[in-house]
């Protein structure tokens, strides 16, 4: 069972209990009477002081309705206080990835008595990195996580975070050229070595084309520090690097259905379509498998793929596909509590904290596979 995430946006929330849940968070919050009545008498004067900071503030009302009516909020037990407030910001808040993450972090977090807010897109929000960095900022929240995306508005963002004095912490991609506190994962050098290490492995004479998706914004250095790697290691490693073609399509979107279309028009084009097909995140690993079914292709092409469904082992366990690379999200959600933790106490803290990045084969995918 994953976690206890209500995830339900809450379209008519009293604003007394909106205010009193955040107190709640914030480890502000006085002990409310069980009157009804006494509430609305209390918590009216502080919910005027507070609107009309945001008023002056957060850009006004429609930013008060704006937090009110669309952040989702986990349930958090009547009368409960925490001593610090963390904001966990997903590419996609319902994928199994960040759901194994969030429970790590969380379970990090209720041991420091802080209560981790998980926040992020998904198919249907309309908001994105960029606005849930600008609300964890106005909620002076105690820390923030996020991965970025190499949006150069995630790193103003970053940067404007660490200037109101809020910690930031990177998990799986990198800012190093940002304020970030820390970085949590893998860097993107050793991961496009690993990649590359494997689809030498991988590769036979008849191998003529490697295509890498790529998801994240054209701009993104570590993705562009990944791919370069690739195409090294395969050079300088593979017996067949000088007769293989290797290219990059990148896929400017953490959405599930612009990465079924690209990864479709890769299907139905015979002149682009590779021999291995290389994803590096979950995503478009999901969506080239199933891809791989619908057009027919088993057999006709490999997939290396990253994070893997059980479908996705399934493949591997078949001989199917050849492997997939898996990074320990327990490590990632825990250091990233921890990192938070240490430069609170501390001043500072390591810049890297680094995490196991698995391989999954034939040889070894049953241990991955449930039971």
């Amino acid at each position: 069972m994953r976690g206890n995430v209500v995830g339900e946006w809450k379209q008519d929330i009293n604003p007394y209990f909106f205010f009193i849940h955040q107190y709640s968070i914030m480890g502000k919050q006085r002990e409310v009477e069980t009157n009804m009545k006494q509430i609305r008498k209390s918590i009216l004067p502080v919910t005027a002081g507070l609107i009309a900071l945001l008023l002056v503030t957060a850009g006004g009302w429609g930013y008060y309705r704006y937090i009110v009516n669309r952040i989702p909020t986990e349930e958090i037990d009547s009368g409960k206080t925490y001593q610090y407030h963390y904001m966990l910001i997903a590419d996609n808040i319902s994928s199994p990835l960040w759901q194994a993450i969030y429970q790590s972090a969380k379970e990090a977090a209720a041991k420091e008595n802080a209560y981790l807010e998980y926040v992020g897109g998904d198919m249907v929000s309309e908001y994105n990195t960029d606005d849930y960095l600008e609300i964890a900022i106005a909620a002076k929240a105690d820390g923030i996580i996020v991965e970025p995306n190499g949006d150069p508005e995630v790193e103003r963002l970053i940067n404007k975070a660490s200037a109101n004095n809020i910690p930031v912490v990177t998990v799986m991609e990198d800012a190093s050229g940002t304020k970030r506190k820390s970085f949590i994962g893998v860097n993107s050098f050793q991961l496009g070595q690993e990649y590359g290490e494997v689809i030498c492995k991988t590769m036979t004479e008849a191998t003529r084309k490697i295509l890498v998706l790529i998801n994240g914004d054209i701009e993104d250095p570590s993705k562009n520090l990944t791919f370069s790697q690739i195409k090294s290691e395969i050079k300088e490693h593979s017996p067949y690097g000088d007769q293989v073609e290797i290219e990059a399509l990148r896929i400017n979107s953490g959405s599930t259905f612009e990465s079924e279309e690209a990864i479709r028009d890769v299907f139905l084009d015979s002149q682009i379509l590779p021999d291995i097909l290389v994803c590096l995140d979950e995503v478009d690993t999901k969506c080239a498998y199933q891809a791989l079914i619908d057009y027919n292709k088993v057999g006709q092409m490999d997939i290396i793929g990253y994070y893997p469904t059980e479908s996705f082992l399934n493949a591997i366990s078949r001989g199917t596909t050849s492997a997939a690379f898996e990074l320990d999200t327990e490590q990632i959600g825990r250091y990233s509590v921890e990192a938070l933790r240490e430069y609170r106490e501390m001043g500072y803290v390591s810049e890297y904290f680094s995490v196991d990045l698995e391989l999954i084969t034939k040889e070894n995918v049953a241990e991955y596979m449930e039971e």
